[in-house]
């Protein structure tokens, strides 16, 4: 885009801020874009250099966060066969932006890095950019014709930056279900800076990924994911539940991280097994550090374990959120999604065919649903921390 004109006139700067061409003082007009969604500010700077500096101006940056505070959650809205969209909620419940264009049989990957990641049909990927609304797709990579057909598992996918170079990487995996079970997963590698990039084969996992959930978790430059339930048991090659990870700078894996699966068995007293495990487990970060959430539906609770100790495979169980008060034979699974400035839990709970955002009260015991949707667990819920009128190049 070619670099706005200048103005016919700018004012003398007012309580730190430059004023535009118009009748408005810079204090009325700071109030009333204060009140504007972010993307038609992006598109005032369009207008003239003056508007360009007035809306980019830190102090007004540092105002506009300060009303419309992060995080926010992606959230997809499917109502087909009409149309699919993901909203930009607040903690509140408030849809704070509706992002359109996403197409149908969608699900919400992550969103992070000033970017919303989406997977649709056939596990193509969509990119979209909040600040502008725009909607990238990624090519559609070199497992096309398995993903096409129909004996398909659903894919994993992880998306992160790596430690070394801060370069943004998505990892693909999928898995043909129509050749048996020995059939070696698929892996890809893209790099999301590269919109005019390709796909790149990587080594197949270690082992057989948790169907269950789709997403891996990305933690210091590697994404983690589950097991299958039977390889936890350390009666397979693979000893005390490890979760295998991929390395987003070396793109070499690893089953070096023990996760909490043997100390989660333990204090069951012998109620719980492996088998027991399945779809009962979610990854996350929270908090700085690796999170397992443990869904026990047999006492209606979900604990949270956070990892302390990489080197020696350590795990501390930070919380235990009672479910029995929100509903009578509690869901199918629970994931979540971050801790707040002031310890509430943001849960993703899936109930059936509906799934739902609920913020937990710790001190309070209690809990508040601020969003309900078609869509279940697998569709995905992303934490987005960007800044919406800074979007950062990737």
């Amino acid at each position: 885009m070619a670099s706005p004109e200048p103005c016919a006139a700018a004012a003398a700067p007012g309580s730190g801020f430059g004023a535009v061409d118009g009748i408005l003082p810079p204090e009325l007009l700071l109030e009333v874009l204060l009140r504007l969604p972010a993307k038609p500010i992006c598109r005032l700077r369009a207008v003239c250099r003056s508007w360009l500096s007035f809306t980019t101006d830190r102090l007004f940056l540092a105002a506009y966060a300060a009303v419309h505070p992060h995080p926010l959650l992606a959230v997809l809205v499917d109502s087909f066969p009409s149309r699919c969209c993901v909203d930009l909620v607040d903690l509140s419940g408030n849809v704070v932006e509706e992002i359109l264009g996403v197409g149908g049989e969608c699900r919400v990957l992550t969103a992070s890095y000033d970017r919303v990641l989406v997977a649709g049909e056939h596990h193509r990927v969509s990119v979209l950019d909040p600040a502008t609304g725009s909607v990238s797709a990624l090519p559609f990579g070199i497992a096309e014709d398995m993903a096409r057909r129909n004996g398909m598992r659903p894919a994993w996918f992880a998306f992160g930056q790596t430690n070394s170079t801060g370069e943004y990487k998505l990892l693909r995996i999928l898995e043909d279900l129509e050749d048996g079970y020995e059939a070696d997963p698929v892996c890809e590698v893209f790099a999301i800076g590269d919109m005019n990039g390709r796909w790149r084969k990587m080594e197949s996992p270690p082992g057989y990924l948790d169907p269950s959930y789709t997403n891996g978790v990305v933690f210091e430059g590697a994404a983690y994911f589950f097991l299958d339930h039977w390889q936890m048991d350390p009666s397979y090659y693979f000893a005390t539940g490890c979760i295998p990870s991929f390395d987003l700078a070396t793109e070499q894996w690893s089953t070096a991280l023990q996760g909490p699966v043997n100390r989660i068995l333990e204090e069951a007293n012998g109620t719980l097994n492996y088998a027991y495990l399945t779809d009962r487990l979610m990854l996350a970060q929270l908090e700085g550090t690796l999170c397992t959430a443990h869904f026990n539906d047999r006492i209606s609770a979900v604990d949270l374990w956070f990892l302390v100790d990489f080197e020696n495979g350590m795990w501390s169980k930070e919380y235990r959120i009672n479910v029995e008060f929100a509903f009578d034979g509690f869901g199918d699974g629970v994931q979540p999604l971050l801790v707040t400035d002031e310890g509430n839990v943001v849960l993703w709970v899936q109930i059936g065919s509906k799934g739902m955002v609920w913020i937990y009260n710790p001190v309070t015991n209690t809990s508040s649903e601020i969003v309900q949707t078609k869509a279940s667990i697998f569709t995905g819920v992303g934490v987005y921390t960007g800044n919406q009128l800074c979007p950062q190049s990737m």
